[in-house]
């Protein structure tokens, strides 16, 4: 693996699709449990609404059935939202830290009510 960090847009269209399909099962596994707070504070809201109309649609199918028909329907609305996202990828497309990681360190950085 490369110790070269680059931003979704720079991966190649192999390294992508790689990314995309990781990105979609932590997406899916958020939604249902409605925890995408961090992920809708970067992403624009009518993406997000569309993919979430297909997966709530389909939310009888697996994760793994999902990720399917999410890659074949909008492919384009997760590239757009992982693309509004602070992460760092190798050039292979895996993430230089995991999803959860990520998130976790957001929640972690966000101020707390008294």
């Amino acid at each position: 693996m490369s110790d070269k960090l680059v931003a979704y847009k720079d991966l190649s269209a192999d390294a992508k699709k790689q990314a995309r399909l990781d990105f979609m099962n932590f997406y899916i596994r958020q939604l249902r449990l409605d925890n995408l707070e961090v992920v809708s504070a970067n992403a624009s809201d009518e993406d997000m609404a569309n993919i979430n109309h297909l997966l709530e649609e389909n939310q009888y199918l697996t994760i793994d059935k999902l990720v399917e028909l999410a890659e074949r329907m909008v492919p384009n609305l997760f590239d757009a939202v992982e693309s509004s996202l602070d992460m760092q990828y190798h050039t292979d497309g895996t993430t230089a830290e995991s999803w959860n990681e990520w998130m976790q360190k957001i929640h972690q950085g966000l101020p707390v009510e008294d």
